[in-house]
């Protein structure tokens, strides 16, 4: 490995072992066995080597994606096997891990939110390419895309019963194609909205 390798690997050993806040770059320099003028010649300060880790779990959130926007299967079966393939990978991070548990703590800004959002803006980005195809209704994209994400999130981290993988897709799957109402549905006419002032 060059020097930049062994900064990057020392970095990535020293934030998934002990946070962010808690490791400083002389502990970088002295465990990768440099000097903190060759880190910044690198990197121009503790954030930017940072970044270079949330750069890198994007890229490979992007990946996951790809994967599954190549197999033929329906654009709802898509976006929930992206979801689904995004949060598996997200589990398994044990830097993402290590940096959630430190920001619940509050000791660490904006790398779930970045993480979240980049997800969000691949699948508002897919909701736009589809309309314009007029295969899916005119939506705001980007609220679409929140609620999508949102929801699979709530199934894998807070839903408190056995998931079953198969019956996830078909039920979400379902309600992105059909929606819920049954038009003409015999309380359909009975609902009224009142208006909250």
């Amino acid at each position: 490995m060059n020097k930049k390798e062994i900064i990057i690997e020392t970095a990535r050993n020293l934030f998934t072992n002990y946070g962010y806040k808690k490791v400083s770059m002389d502990e970088i320099a002295t465990s990768a066995k440099v000097t903190k003028k060759t880190i910044y010649h690198y990197f121009k300060d503790k954030d930017d080597l940072f970044q270079y880790f949330i750069t890198e779990e994007l890229e490979s959130i992007k990946k996951c994606f790809e994967k599954v926007n190549r197999k033929k299967i329906t654009l709802s079966e898509k976006i929930i096997l992206s979801v689904k393939e995004v949060l598996e990978f997200r589990k398994k991070s044990q830097l993402f891990n290590s940096l959630s548990k430190e920001q619940l703590l509050g000791n660490h800004t904006n790398f779930i939110s970045q993480y979240d959002n980049e997800i969000i803006n691949y699948i508002e980005m897919k909701l736009k390419e589809e309309i314009e195809k007029n295969n899916i209704r005119k939506c705001d994209e980007h609220l679409t895309a929140f609620l999508i994400y949102k929801i699979f999130f709530s199934i894998f981290f807070e839903y408190d019963k056995d998931i079953q993988e198969e019956k996830i897709i078909k039920e979400v799957s379902s309600i992105l194609e059909k929606g819920l109402i049954i038009e003409g549905g015999q309380n359909e006419k009975s609902v009224s909205y009142t208006h909250l002032t």
